[in-house]
């Protein structure tokens, strides 16, 4: 009996090892509420609504003094959901409203293509001058693109794929919260129990070494996620 306990023990032990290994808190200290990854440059939404990016060392807080709920980025460029929903372009010294007079709850750029969801939970892309609607409509609550094709987790938490005159509900079966893409197509989601998962070849898979988050950006395949305390994290 003693002999089973300390395999088990030893075990569970190698466990947790391997899943501290996947994890590593990014240095700097930092607490947020959403984030971005912008070609390796990470921005977050602090606990305060702030907008910071990172350096690798320390977290920046970008001039302006702008607060929001959510942010995208393009090649350094910001794009923020306002506390009072509106859309905002980052200046570099401060903050101009969007054209169009969009308001909304989340932002994601594809390549400089923005989408949003509105606060009534319909979806809209960015033409440069206005926000129009998706084709047949459709509700979400979280959204991400990649090479024009927008991904949706819908209001019941199913994950869908727009194909330019509608949705297709992704193969697998999956539930989620938050939506992310990486630079290769490949969709990551947030579950409804705040584990991570990524769909290949029409099946949901969690991320190894398990991890709960409250949001998720991705970059070449290395997931950041806000945990469940706030805290920022490397996978």
């Amino acid at each position: 009996m003693r002999k089973i306990t300390y395999v088990l023990a030893l075990f569970l032990f190698c466990v947790t090892s391997v899943d501290a290994q996947v994890w590593k808190q990014l240095p700097g200290g930092g607490k947020g509420q959403a984030i971005y990854n912008d070609n390796g440059t990470l921005w977050v939404i602090g606990m305060g609504n702030s907008i910071f990016s990172y350096n690798g060392r320390l977290w920046q807080e970008y001039p302006g003094n702008g607060k929001a709920v959510d942010i995208t980025v393009h090649n350094g460029t910001p794009y923020i959901i306002g506390v009072n929903n509106g859309i905002w372009k980052g200046t570099g010294s401060g903050w101009v409203p969007m054209p169009g007079n969009g308001l909304g709850k989340r932002i994601y750029s594809d390549n400089g293509q923005l989408w949003l969801i509105g606060i009534n939970n319909n979806i809209f892309s960015f033409d440069g001058r206005n926000w129009n609607l998706y084709p047949s409509g459709g509700k979400a609550v979280d959204i991400a693109a990649h090479n024009g094709i927008p991904y949706i987790i819908a209001e019941d938490g199913s994950i869908w794929r727009g194909n330019g005159m509608g949705w297709l509900q992704l193969r697998g079966g999956g539930i989620g919260q938050k939506i992310a893409c990486d630079r290769n197509g490949t969709v990551w989601v947030i579950g409804v129990n705040n584990g991570i998962f990524y769909h290949r070849l029409n099946r949901w898979y969690e991320y190894r070494g398990g991890g709960k988050a409250l949001d998720i950006a991705v970059y070449r395949g290395i997931p950041f996620i806000i945990g469940l305390n706030h805290s920022i994290w490397r996978g």
